[in-house]
């Protein structure tokens, strides 16, 4: 079998991945902007290296949009499939409490970018940092820049790994659109997904309570629930109790409807078991946070979001509990970010992630307009999108991929 030669555009979680896919029985060359590839999967890692989820089949599929666009690659190489992959690469691999997967404690995001690097440095692939990817000279053939000066490369192949528009200072800023579109590809405005969200606080809570958690909460936005953890900060909220409600906040800002979200700071209990231990505490008013467990940044929360009248009757304190609304103002800006929705439609492309009308190129990672929340989802994606990616064009020229 003649070896194709493959132009992998973009030195991302996803770039590398698909680099290392077809680097076994071709000839692989990977271009990268920045001084280093993966720097976005190093800033990442910075807040706990949480390379995949536990979960599988439908309980997988169900975290990304829009639905059933990537059904077929996250089905052909799932979660445990990523994890075995690791495991090749001698990274072993644990499931924490919250279903979230991490590499061995030992095992730094550093050390696992240097393996993948090492392995495909051995199969002659060759990485060229610091080559940007400025426009099509045809889609065939493309130019880069590299210190000042112009590259022109073509290949068998194309694949683009570009990232999206968030945290742009890790290199991807969603500029690549302007190419795509000279060749008549359809992309969306990129805007921000899991991401904090503007509260107007009071001094009461910002001055005191900024940078401190809210535990055990659920936040309900639209009918949608959410447990987990939330930071208040001097704008408003972020955490993995957010998150999964942007989308739904998003939709609803844009059409300017009601931006009311409610705050849950004691799910496991009930309003009745919360009344019962009120009147256990001696009815007691004065004694709030002690008789119902109450945090000085919930108290401080619940005082700035009531009538005094509301906060001195204890039913009615007790549902502040329960159910507290807030208004929020907006999502925090797109290069705050952790991804972005946005880029290429999915409409055009094949169920191989590559261009219909231009069946030689590949698109892939977070440069298509999909979405997931954090825990894991977002990396896995673009792993199961490289991978499948992979198959599908070795598939088409009846050439092995492992």
């Amino acid at each position: 079998m003649q070896k194709k030669h493959i132009l992998i555009i973009g030195g991302g979680s996803a770039g590398l991945f698909v680099a290392d896919a077809f680097s076994e029985f071709h000839k692989v060359t990977l271009y990268e902007k920045e001084q280093n590839p993966g720097n976005k999967f190093l800033v990442a890692a910075r807040g706990g290296l949480n390379i995949t989820n536990s979960l599988q089949g439908a309980n997988l599929l169900c975290r990304y949009t829009p639905a059933g666009f990537m059904d077929e690659a996250l089905l052909a190489f799932d979660t445990m499939t990523f994890r075995q992959w690791l495991s090749g690469l001698n990274i072993p691999t644990f499931v924490g409490t919250s279903g979230r997967v991490f590499p061995a404690q030992d095992i730094r995001s550093k050390d696992i970018l240097r393996r993948i690097k090492e392995r495909l440095i051995s199969r002659g692939c060759e990485i060229y940092t610091q080559h940007e990817f400025v426009y099509f000279n045809t889609p065939r053939q493309i130019t880069l820049k590299h210190n000042n000066g112009m590259k022109t490369v073509e290949g068998d192949h194309i694949v683009f790994a570009l990232g999206g528009a968030s945290w742009p200072q890790t290199g991807s800023n969603g500029s690549w659109t302007t190419a795509f579109n000279s060749l008549g590809i359809a992309t969306k405005p990129f805007q921000p997904s899991n991401c904090g969200i503007n509260i107007a606080w009071p001094a009461s809570v910002t001055l005191p309570h900024a940078g401190k958690p809210l535990k055990n909460i659920a936040l309900t936005f639209a009918g949608v629930t959410v447990k987990g953890e939330a930071l208040v900060t001097t704008y408003g909220l972020e955490g993995n109790a957010v998150y999964p409600l942007v989308p739904h906040i998003r939709n609803m800002l844009g059409n300017a409807e009601n931006k009311i979200l409610n705050i849950d700071f004691k799910p496991g209990n009930s309003v009745s078991l919360l009344l019962k231990k009120f009147a256990d505490n001696g009815k007691n008013t004065k004694d709030y946070a002690a008789t119902f467990n109450l945090r000085s940044v919930q108290m401080a929360i619940i005082k700035a979001f009531t009538q005094k009248e509301e906060f001195l009757n204890p039913e009615r304190f007790v549902h502040s509990i329960k159910q507290l609304p807030i208004t929020i103002a907006s999502l925090r800006p797109l290069e705050e970010s952790i991804s972005t929705i946005g880029g290429i439609c999915t409409n055009e492309l094949d169920t191989g992630f590559s261009l219909k009308k231009y069946p030689w190129i590949t698109v892939i990672g977070e440069m298509v307009d999909w979405d997931a929340p954090t825990g894991g989802f977002l990396l896995q994606g673009c792993f199961s999108m490289a991978r499948f990616a992979a198959r599908a064009v070795c598939d088409e020229w009846a050439s092995p991929i492992s």
